[in-house]
């Protein structure tokens, strides 16, 4: 019989307050209801916001660290793996601060990550993100083409999975086996390419398809949540996806589904920052060679923070 797993939770702040974030309310309920959380599961609450919360009393399992400099998701994930393997712990729970976590989402979590304690090639485990009647999460890759998996579905999935971050159990073995998250894709594409990055070492995703968990997206959301800072700093990171993993075939698509994606953004939305930013990356990749865009989002990618800028890319 396996053991119980030990599981550290981290949820990634950036400018917001512990009461704002519904997350950490949901963590804090579901150790109320289920006490004895308490031996098994620990949370890290590791804040990139520019200033340190004053007050960050919490409970006994609940540990708050502030980093004076940001350093996204993926690094906030490499620091909580480090803490985590330290602690003896086995499993992260990635989770936004932004994601509806209901009371019993922890225990299930848990027995899941006792179930596969002593099955390494399992590599994560993830629920299923939805907004309203959209499935956000987990989504089948065919051809670096992600759609979302039926929500029936329960179990190996025999193909290639990509995730959200927020939700996953991540074996730590396995993350550590694949160097942790690329801090190159700091925020957006972080989970896509840590995701590819499991793959391409063999490792299998159990789908838990009675796990479901409520979450936005700003990125797919252009008329309420998505702006054009937060677009230009998403394009990037696309970009620099496929000039990094896709093949010359797939980066020759992508250039030019972005004239499509322009066209159509143009006609669609009443801000017009969008289709101009779109049509501005499209002409990158027309005139500008691979190794220039890559060494120039480089860069721009250590700012860390919205916008990062079209201009001045001349120093690069």
């Amino acid at each position: 019989m396996p053991g119980t797993a030990r599981i550290l939770a981290i949820v990634v702040l950036y400018k917001m307050s512990l009461t704002e974030s519904q997350t950490i309310q949901g963590l804090i309920q579901a150790f109320v209801r289920y006490p004895e959380l308490h031996s098994s599961l620990s949370v890290l609450i590791w804040d990139n916001s520019p200033t340190p919360l004053k007050d960050s009393q919490l409970l006994s399992s609940f540990t708050y660290k502030h980093s004076p400099k940001n350093l996204g998701v993926s690094g906030a994930y490499n620091r909580a793996m480090e803490i985590a393997e330290a602690m003896g712990c086995e499993w992260l729970l990635l989770l936004d601060q932004d994601t509806a976590v209901a009371a019993d989402f922890l225990p299930q979590m848990l027995k899941l990550g006792s179930r596969f304690l002593n099955k390494p090639e399992i590599a994560a485990v993830v629920p299923f993100l939805v907004d309203g009647d959209r499935i956000l999460s987990p989504l089948k890759v065919l051809f670096k083409k992600r759609t979302p998996l039926d929500q029936l579905f329960e179990g190996v999935y025999p193909g290639e999975v990509s995730a959200a971050n927020s939700g996953t159990l991540m074996r730590i073995d396995a993350l550590k086996q694949i160097g942790g998250y690329n801090e190159d894709f700091w925020f957006e594409f972080s989970d896509v390419v840590v995701f590819h990055m499991l793959h391409q070492h063999g490792k299998q995703i159990y789908i838990a398809g009675d796990l479901l968990l409520k979450h936005k997206i700003a990125v797919l959301d252009f008329e309420n949540s998505m702006s054009p800072e937060r677009y230009l700093g998403f394009i990037a990171a696309e970009g620099a996806y496929w000039d990094t993993y896709g093949t010359v075939i797939e980066q020759a698509f992508h250039t030019s589904r972005l004239l499509e994606r322009a066209i159509r953004q143009k006609r669609c939305f009443k801000d017009s920052a969008y289709a101009k930013i779109t049509l501005a990356y499209f002409l990158r990749r027309l005139f500008l060679s691979k190794k220039y865009r890559l060494r120039w989002w480089k860069l721009q990618s250590l700012q860390r923070d919205f916008p990062i800028v079209l201009g001045r890319d001349a120093q690069a």
